[in-house]
């Protein structure tokens, strides 16, 4: 089990084309942060790293992986045969997939379409439509706390209570009685087999008075 300090919170890889889905890619990111997780995305710009290193090492270092689809299949870098786009789902295959189309898309590309194609035909992961980037925030914030629960609830755990076995209790519990003064009216059987010493009558010689009497019942008891 690895440790993980405060502010190292499950991360959520997002993964889409840039320029069309801004708005959305906003939205996911915000219901990701309200969940107080913490929403990864990879941004084109100025880094000393070649883009396809900068999005593998951050898939590696990523819990959870949601795929944003609707027109455009992403740019095809130098010897690469697919896009980006296509790589990072191909590369997130042992993480929890979450997928979200976008639609209507009259105007999808025909890689894009292949792609979606084969994620329906091999039928790994499922996806879910939406149209708009309130609709898609409210979709990825129930979705990622729905696989948390499954994935909470998967863990082993223990018998519920009601069906474990009672401990015993301690042993001064069963097997001393409280202490009861003779002639007391609260004197009982139980009582009376917890203290072996007070199951033997006492004998008071003829002629004792009650107070000598008292005196030799309190000399008899053991406690």
């Amino acid at each position: 089990m690895s440790i993980r300090t405060p502010d190292q919170r499950l991360r959520v890889f997002v993964s889409s084309t840039l320029g069309d889905l801004a708005a959305e890619r906003r939205a996911v990111s915000r219901a990701i942060a309200a969940l107080r997780l913490t929403p990864v995305l990879f941004e084109l710009g100025a880094r000393p790293h070649p883009p396809q290193e900068l999005y593998r090492a951050y898939l590696e270092q990523s819990d959870v992986f949601i795929g944003l689809y609707w027109q455009r299949y992403g740019w095809i870098g130098p010897g690469m045969q697919v896009s980006g786009l296509e790589d990072e789902f191909d590369l997130a295959r042992g993480l929890p997939q979450l997928l979200y189309i976008k639609t209507p898309a009259p105007d999808r590309e025909p890689r894009l379409t292949s792609l979606l194609d084969r994620i329906r035909a091999e039928g790994a992961v499922s996806y879910r439509a939406f149209g708009t980037p309130a609709e898609l925030g409210r979709l990825v914030r129930d979705d990622l706390a729905m696989l948390l629960s499954e994935r909470f609830a998967g863990r082993a755990a223990g018998p519920p209570a009601s069906v474990r076995e009672p401990r015993p209790l301690p042993a001064s519990t069963t097997t001393r009685a409280p202490y009861t003064w003779p002639g007391s009216r609260r004197s009982s059987a139980a009582q009376t087999e917890a203290s072996p010493a007070a199951a033997r009558p006492i004998s008071v010689p003829s002629g004792t008075s009650s107070i000598s009497a008292r005196s030799a019942a309190r000399t008899a008891v053991t406690w």
